[in-house]
């Protein structure tokens, strides 16, 4: 068969084609190896000692504590620190309702620092022999059979609870007003053991054996203008834990031993 300097010319590109393909392979080869060999090092590096976690610190809590935190974390002395994933960490400690947000900061070469925003129980009531403890929004973060240390509403009659939903109540504006008030002693750092709210009637326990009484649109006010909260705060300085603060209007209480 006879060769025509066209198809020489032809074969001699198409010879050409292939060898550039082949060259092409190799560099790709060549690259992968190349990229291979420096992820393994870096893994290897990467788990040397001097990434040991020797350190794990809990900042911004104060209702859960710092062992419940890093239990829930699974974090542990002794794990390589590039082995922690912060979100399936936070993810974690999220179980607990109690916690709003968390921020796990990974500082090299061996410390964790979890960040903590809470969620505070601000209400609890009873529900048969057990407690349902609320955000200032109604949201139930716990139900216990333990009394917290939050305010205890009385005469108002529980429902349903359920954990991460809203409370569900008998007396709703009772429920309403008593939500009210607890976002109003939020505000004015003012809290109340107590309260109990039957129509437009408020008792608000500060001790066992020292009440405030009133109105419901009185005591409000006198929350919201300060003026409870500077009387409770003479009592408290004259160490008076027994009496009755009567709450009339215009902001004015008057004190019966």
């Amino acid at each position: 068969m006879a060769y025509t300097p066209y198809s020489i010319q032809k074969f001699s590109r198409t010879e050409k084609t292939i060898k550039k393909k082949r060259r092409r392979k190799k560099h790709y080869l060549l690259r992968f190896i190349i990229f291979l060999l420096i992820c393994v090092g870096l893994y290897f590096i990467s788990h040397i000692d001097y990434f040991t976690v020797d350190g794990i610190a809990v900042a911004g809590n104060e209702e859960v504590s710092d062992q419940e935190v890093l239990e829930l974390s699974e974090l542990r002395t002794g794990m390589n620190i590039f082995d922690v994933h912060p979100w399936f960490v936070e993810r974690r400690i999220k179980k607990n309702l109690y916690i709003e947000d968390v921020d796990v900061d990974r500082k090299l070469p061996n410390e964790i620092v979890i960040h903590v925003t809470e969620r505070s129980g601000k209400a609890q009531f009873k529900m048969g022999k057990k407690f349902v403890i609320t955000d200032n929004d109604g949201m139930v973060l716990e139900i216990s059979k333990e009394e917290r240390q939050v305010t205890l509403v009385d005469n108002i009659q529980v429902n349903g609870a359920e954990l991460e939903k809203t409370i569900e109540v008998e007396e709703s504006d009772a429920y309403e007003k008593t939500m009210a008030m607890i976002k109003a002693m939020e505000n004015n750092d003012l809290y109340f053991k107590r309260i109990n709210i039957d129509g437009n009637d408020v008792q608000a326990y500060v001790y066992d054996t020292l009440i405030c009484k009133g109105k419901y649109d009185n005591v409000m006010s006198s929350i919201e203008s300060d003026a409870l909260r500077t009387v409770i705060y003479n009592l408290y300085q004259s160490s008076i834990e027994s009496g009755v603060i009567n709450i009339s209007s215009n902001n004015y209480c008057s004190f019966t031993p």
